[in-house]
């Protein structure tokens, strides 16, 4: 059985895989994106997978510092930072992937394409020095 740091540089690896599918449609104009069915759902799909995956870990590097565990997704940020794990700056981070994925959970119907480019365009370096923090501190 893998152990609890194995299974976090186990998940950072599958985030940063999302994060490169991700970047692929960087290059791709929004109305190109907004006609083409496949990519629309390749994106959403990714883009749920690298939110999820990342809430999984927040939850795992809490069980990994043995700190109190969370019963809400935003319990898991708080508990981070008043750990001083993470920062205010990934505070908001953090709270725009929670929010993300549950409207791309619940409301995908509602999805706004425009938003998704830019969190794609601009928001997912982010998680990337997330991951590199993270990983730096399993040691």
């Amino acid at each position: 059985m893998p152990t609890k740091k194995e299974q976090i540089l186990h998940k950072i690896s599958k985030i940063k895989n999302y994060l490169r599918e991700l970047s692929a449609f960087r290059d791709s104009p929004l109305e190109e994106l907004k006609n083409d069915s496949h990519g629309k759902a390749a994106l959403e799909r990714f883009l749920y997978l690298m939110c999820d995956s990342v809430i999984s870990l927040l939850e795992m590097m809490i069980a990994f510092k043995d700190y109190p565990s969370a019963t809400t997704y935003s319990e898991n940020i708080d508990i981070l930072l008043d750990q001083k794990e993470i920062s205010e700056n990934d505070v908001q981070l953090l709270h725009k992937i929670v929010g993300l994925r549950n409207i791309l959970s619940h409301d995908y119907e509602k999805l706004d394409f425009a938003i998704l480019k830019e969190i794609i365009d601009g928001e997912l370096s982010g998680v990337e020095n997330l991951l590199d923090r993270f990983k730096n501190k399993l040691d």
